[in-house]
């Protein structure tokens, strides 16, 4: 699993929809829609139901949003703890 797709997942989760993620990002839709399909495809679940006015959490994204929020945190934490100080 990606963690660059579990990021991408918070961040639309969070923004309510994939464009105003890809602005928060600084990357295009299209990146931030295929990083959400390969990780539903890899998941084998929707956690995304899509509209012309944005995106809303599915049941199974609901839950999913706080495990990979904190996946990420863990990440970022453990990069920081291994990179040299200063």
């Amino acid at each position: 699993m990606d963690t660059d797709d579990l990021r991408t997942f918070v961040e639309v989760a969070d923004a309510g929809g994939v464009t105003s993620a890809a602005l928060r990002l600084g990357i295009s839709k299209s990146m931030v829609s295929r990083r959400l399909m390969r990780l539903e495809a890899e998941l084998g679940v929707q956690l995304l139901a899509r509209s012309t006015r944005g995106a809303s959490l599915t049941e199974a994204g609901v839950t999913f949003r706080d495990y990979a929020a904190r996946i990420s945190a863990e990440i970022d934490v453990a990069r920081e703890t291994i990179l040299p100080a200063g």
